[in-house]
């Protein structure tokens, strides 16, 4: 794990994470299918599946 941000699944939220990610240089981003993401990814790689994720139980 290289970032977290722990809080409501919230854009903003979405948004604190990608700032935390920005010096990684990410190239794919693999993510469940929140409809967030998609809009806060586009133009990157990215792969929205449950499959590559991990589950985290509450």
């Amino acid at each position: 794990m290289i970032a977290h941000v722990f809080d409501y699944r919230t854009k903003k939220t979405l948004m604190r994470l990608l700032a935390l990610l920005t010096p990684f240089n990410i190239i794919i981003y693999m993510t469940d299918g929140w409809q967030s993401y998609e809009k806060a990814l586009a133009g990157k790689l990215h792969v929205a599946s449950k499959r590559y994720t991990q589950r985290i139980d509450k």
